[in-house]
């Protein structure tokens, strides 16, 4: 079974619908039109989907990035297996059929390596601040941890994980374990990310 629809969607209603696209670059994010945008976003994720079946609805400026709402229109193929539908395809423009699960794959595997880059970053700032103060800073929370390090060792707040739950953060005066859930945002499970200081 396959069935068409219009999304409002960024990623071609793989993850969610309703949310939006961050378009980057080195122009001025004011620069970037609607036909540009409608562009960028029919390529997206090596899809190749016709430029006349991505309407964008709006355009926000924020600085050298913007927000584009964008309406995208492609086809899903479904299978139901013991009573339960789930989406196992979508149809690109070259009418070819995409595994969504070898997308979300990929997808997970680029915001695992930022999470790896954003828990290095945090790790950088514990070991500058146990330079300075001796030792590690004893807490059970992400937050809390945050706040000691920013802005002086950390130049950003760095609370959340690419899949919007918070880093753990569990820390002795020798030792660390800095955490992310993962992409099933349940944490102890075998999708879980990681980064330990030197005692454990």
């Amino acid at each position: 079974m396959f069935i068409k629809r219009n999304l409002i969607v960024v990623l071609c209603a793989i993850f969610a619908a309703g949310t939006s696209l961050m378009v980057t670059g080195t122009r001025a994010a004011g620069d970037l039109s609607p036909r540009e945008a409608r562009k960028l976003i029919a390529h997206l994720a090596g899809i190749q989907l016709p430029s006349d079946a991505v309407r964008v609805k709006s355009i926000s400026s924020f600085g050298n990035s913007a927000v584009v709402v964008a309406q995208v229109e492609t086809a899903f193929r479904l299978v139901n297996e013991n009573d339960k539908w789930r989406v196992t395809e979508i149809r690109t423009g070259d009418r070819r059929w995409e595994d969504v699960e070898l997308l979300v794959r990929a997808v997970n595997a680029e915001k695992a390596a930022r999470v790896h880059a954003e828990l290095e970053t945090i790790a950088t700032a514990l070991e500058s601040f146990k330079r300075e103060r001796g030792s590690y800073i004893e807490a059970k929370s992400e937050a809390t941890v945050i706040d000691f390090l920013n802005p002086r060792y950390l130049a950003r707040v760095i609370r959340v994980d690419p899949w919007h739950q918070p880093y753990e953060y569990e820390g002795t005066r020798i030792s660390y374990v800095l955490r992310s859930a993962g992409p099933d945002g349940k944490p102890n499970t075998a999708d879980d990310i990681t980064l330990s200081g030197p005692s454990r």
